[in-house]
């Protein structure tokens, strides 16, 4: 199975797949984004009363995940130097 990557991570995709690999705290938060990233699509296009607050709940997950997982990899790439 291919490790999916969403555009806005394609230009270090090399980086993901290896600390993907190798860091299991890694691999479950960046499991957990990719939920939450579907989600999060799920609601955007969806038009019922809750459509709204979903949307920005997931949003903001995604988003705090993204920085986490960019944090990992920045330190990750420092420990490397």
């Amino acid at each position: 199975m291919a490790l999916t990557i969403p555009d806005q991570f394609s230009a270090i995709r090399s980086h993901i797949e290896k600390k993907y690999k190798a860091d299991e705290t890694f691999r479950d938060i960046y499991n957990d984004y990719l939920t939450y990233l579907d989600a999060n699509r799920f609601w955007s296009n969806n038009s019922t009363d809750v459509a709204p607050a979903r949307r920005r709940e997931y949003a903001e997950l995604v988003n705090e995940l993204e920085k986490e997982l960019i944090q990992m990899l920045k330190k990750g790439a420092d420990e490397a130097t």
